[in-house]
């Protein structure tokens, strides 16, 4: 088998959790659901759904590709830090700016937070152990501060737009 075939292999294992449909149940599931709370709170601070597309895109490629590379790198499987840190990101989005916090708003948002708690115990639970929600923990942690950074990142740009128009 050639490194290619292996790697193809490793990368197939890591997205399907080596067979584990329970897995890859629960985590892909998360995956939709952060989807639709990142949507609820990212989607507003774009001008048009293309802007928020491509955004959400790229983030998508970027956080599978260092779940991937962070898999290969330590032999482990799985998906969960791709949600962990849209959850984080959201979290911080929806904290912290002005937000269409209507009933079902909210319902969404505090039921994925609810679900990222419930998942995190029940892995907690199992075999994986602490070092699983450390994981989870710290993938949230870095979705808040990449954030924090966007954030930063997007004043700036405005403040020099701003700045260029007068």
């Amino acid at each position: 088998m050639g490194s290619s075939d292996y790697y193809f292999s490793e990368i197939y294992d890591i997205l399907t959790y080596n067979g584990s449909v329970e897995d890859m149940q629960i985590n892909y599931a998360m995956i939709l659901l952060s989807i639709c709370c990142w949507s609820l709170t990212v989607l507003r601070v774009f001008g048009t759904i293309m802007d928020f597309c491509w955004f959400t895109i790229s983030c998508l490629y970027l956080l599978f590709f260092v779940q991937i590379g962070s898999c290969l790198l330590i032999h482990c499987v799985g998906v969960s830090g791709v949600w962990c840190a849209m959850i984080g990101f959201a979290y911080r989005m929806w904290s912290n700016t002005p937000a269409d916090k209507s009933l079902t708003n909210r319902m969404i948002v505090w039921g994925t937070f609810a679900c990222y708690l419930w998942t995190n115990v029940y892995y907690l639970r199992l075999s994986e152990g602490y070092e699983t929600t450390f994981c989870h923990v710290v993938a949230t942690w870095m979705g808040y501060e990449a954030n924090n950074l966007w954030i930063r990142t997007h004043l700036q740009r405005e403040e020099i737009q701003n700045q260029k128009s007068k």
